[in-house]
């Protein structure tokens, strides 16, 4: 008769943290594992950058598309991707943010913009 052996720790302590992104001075962004899940876990992403209000716009890219990035990483690490010429072209965009899904990709809000651009403290404003 044949016994079925089941290891005593099956895990699942390690559950996924909240899905986040992070944009270095450096123009490299780095995204959570949620993060990266959220889009599907794509080898590349097509981006778009808005950066008056301080967001990247993530989505799994196609064959069709020209011009897309290769998501590195994984693994023990974050994701990355290197955006070199956003870094520099757009030195406001450095900073933490935090990843919202939209409708066939992800959206990366700064953090410390829950305000509008150049509002007023106290000023509310809403997206």
């Amino acid at each position: 008769m044949w016994i079925n052996v089941k290891p005593k720790n099956q895990g699942g302590g390690r559950q996924p943290k909240t899905p986040s992104a992070k944009f270095y001075d450096s123009g490299q962004l780095t995204l959570s594992h949620a993060a990266v899940a959220m889009l599907g876990d794509p080898r590349k992403v097509s981006v778009k950058v808005e950066p008056d209000l301080r967001r990247f716009r993530l989505y799994p890219a196609t064959p069709q598309d020209g011009g897309a990035f290769a998501l590195s990483g994984g693994g023990n690490s974050p994701h990355r991707l290197a955006l070199s010429s956003v870094g520099k072209e757009y030195p406001q965009m450095v900073g933490a943010y935090r990843v919202v899904r939209i409708a066939s990709g992800v959206e990366c809000i700064q953090e410390d913009t829950d305000k509008a651009p150049g509002a007023a403290d106290g000023d509310d404003y809403t997206w």
